[in-house]
């Protein structure tokens, strides 16, 4: 084709009449742009999975996902996420036979286990695969799929690390063994109504039952995921210390013994944010479980294993979800015209779509330098430098990856224009709500910088911000920060300190996330 002239379907555009005219108008253009595979169309997330040298199926089963999300999951996730579609409640069966209960939609159930299914929980997995395939799957949103797979890779790591009981290492083996036919996944329950991320002042009470055994009784006041098949719940010992080493970490089947296992569903909460995934309010009655790891240490494991894995979960689904906006956005600024221009040929909008673009490569190649400083971190648990690091490092991405989110995808919402609030039309509304949430799951914005700077003033960084700062940022540190930072730790607990603090995060990891790009680029 001759370089100058126009294709079909630019043709179609440019046509004034066609454009005018409501019954010849089509939205083809930008349903095509929109891609039919994830994976093939982002050359980052090429480059970072090639870091690990995969294995053929390794990346068979990458490009399946990134096909399957950007064409059958796109569709499920629009389809679960209408109202008639909502997780809801089941009454009591009238004989007896069953408690109430919540229901997900079939085409939840298929996701869950073709994700599940596909091996990911082995120990013999590459991770960078397995994170790879969880930014594709974010693109969609939650979509009742993501929760689900950030619940069970903090059980699977919890129970292999610290569960030395039998049925720890039972669990463990259904999900290195599981199939699209027979999986199994995790939640977390961890807050309750007086505390909040406060988890120290947890009152559900544990029970020493024989062989090894617990009873679980009290209220959880948070609980996604409801539907998985072992819940990771956090109770207080009615004899152990007042403080957080009075909180044990247990794991509770969702079943015992072919019945529900002493649990009450009292209502899902009517949230902000992601439809697809129930969140509950449980109360427990005796319901058995065991535990894992040493209970005085249970609150401390919960956290540095289960939650900051959620936490990396977290910051990969605000990037993946900026991906999609801004993926949306373009396309449809390519494609639809105003005033005698595309909206892409716009000014003002043109300069939007590309502060999105750059944001999306920046908040993505950071993302994925986490997980690369998590994994690190965790092979080498000697190294006290690489797991400070990563420790800080999860906290501020979480804290400032998931905030920041929520007004990239209203902005690409609004290159949109009506179409851009409109549910059916595109799927900018539900990822707008799904960042919306994702600051709340796992510790707020402020509870992060504020657990990030005790760890900086406890581990010592005082008088060696340099060297710290020089490890993660390289040349790409901002002038003041060394200075900065070490104002801030001569007194952490004060207001200025903190203010400070608050001042410097943002600035921290936006250079850490353009270090990162950098890298990835070569």
């Amino acid at each position: 084709m001759n370089d100058h002239q126009p294709s079909a379907s630019q043709a179609q555009s440019d046509a004034p009449m066609d454009h005018l005219d409501p019954a010849r108008y089509r939205f083809d253009e930008y349903l095509a742009a929109r891609g039919t595979n994830w994976l093939a169309s982002d050359a980052l997330l090429q480059r970072w999975l090639a870091r690990s040298s995969p294995s053929q199926a390794t990346l068979d089963l990458v490009d399946r996902f990134g096909r399957e999300c950007a064409t059958t999951y796109e569709q499920i996730a629009h389809h679960v996420e209408r109202r008639e579609n909502h997780p809801y409640i089941a009454e009591a069966d009238p004989y007896n036979r069953a408690l109430r209960d919540v229901v997900l939609p079939a085409e939840t159930w298929r996701v869950l286990g073709e994700v599940h299914g596909a091996g990911i929980w082995s120990a013999k997995m590459d991770e960078r695969a397995r994170y790879a395939i969880t930014y594709l799957l974010s693109q969609n949103g939650e979509f009742g799929v993501v929760c689900s797979m950030a619940c069970t890779d903090g059980m699977n790591r919890a129970l292999r690390l610290f569960g030395t009981d039998p049925r720890s290492q039972e669990v463990v083996g259904k999900l290195d063994t599981a199939t699209p036919e027979s999986w199994v996944h995790g939640a977390q329950f961890v807050t309750e109504i007086q505390g909040g991320s406060d988890a120290a002042t947890n009152q559900l009470l544990v029970t020493k039952l024989p062989d090894g055994l617990v009873s679980l009784s009290g209220q959880k006041w948070f609980c996604s995921n409801l539907t998985a098949d072992y819940w990771m719940v956090t109770a207080r010992q009615p004899d152990g210390p007042a403080d957080h080493h009075g909180i044990g970490l247990y794991c509770v089947p969702r079943t015992w013994e072919g019945a529900p296992n002493g649990w009450v569903l009292q209502r899902l909460k009517d949230k902000l944010g992601t439809r697809a995934l129930p969140t509950a309010e449980i109360t427990f009655e005796d319901a058995r479980g065991w535990a894992v790891g040493p209970e005085d240490a249970g609150l401390k494991n919960m956290v540095a294993v289960v939650l900051t894995t959620s936490r990396v979960y977290n910051t990969i689904a605000a990037a993946g979800g900026r991906r999609r906006a801004t993926r949306e956005a373009r396309a449809y600024g390519e494609f639809r015209r105003a005033f005698g221009k595309r909206l892409a040929e716009q000014p003002l909008i043109a300069a939007s779509l590309e502060r999105l673009e750059r944001k999306a490569d920046e908040t993505q190649a950071g993302a994925l330098s986490v997980v690369d400083c998590w994994l690190d971190g965790l092979a080498h648990p000697d190294d006290l430098q690489k797991k400070l690091w990563a420790r800080i490092l999860i906290s501020l991405a979480k804290a400032v990856s998931t905030r920041e989110a929520v007004p990239d995808a209203y902005e690409a919402m609004m290159v949109f224009g009506g179409n851009g609030i409109e549910e059916q039309f595109c799927a900018l509304p539900r990822l707008w709500r799904d960042a919306a949430i994702l600051e709340t799951w796992e510790g707020s914005y402020s509870l992060l910088l504020m657990q990030a700077l005790g760890d900086l003033a406890k581990f010592g960084v005082a008088g060696k911000e340099e060297p710290f700062l020089r490890h993660g940022f390289g040349d790409h540190l901002p002038a003041d920060a060394v200075a900065t930072l070490a104002e801030i730790l001569r007194a952490p607990e004060e207001r200025e300190s903190i203010l400070a603090w608050g001042e410097l995060v943002p600035r921290l990891y936006h250079a850490y996330e353009r270090r990162s790009l950098e890298q990835l680029l070569g």
